[in-house]
């Protein structure tokens, strides 16, 4: 009886350990994924200005070589 209730103690805490690992893990994971949304974010307002100032200096040429 002290063995089974010895065991079913551990099984409580390997399964207890378990789900504190994988909240642990998907906070984590949460946080990595915040993380790449808002590096995505910034590469796309960089993309944004690069096109906007290409597009500018396009602008420019052509009507300089107009004149």
């Amino acid at each position: 009886k002290e063995l089974k209730a010895e065991y079913e103690h551990k099984l409580e805490q390997l399964a207890k350990d378990k789900e504190e690992k994988w909240a642990r893990d998907r906070k984590t994971f949460t946080n990595e994924i915040a993380h790449l949304r808002a590096e995505a974010a910034t590469q796309k307002d960089q993309l944004a200005s690069s096109l906007k100032e290409k597009d500018e200096a396009v602008s420019q040429r052509d009507a300089l070589s107009k004149d």
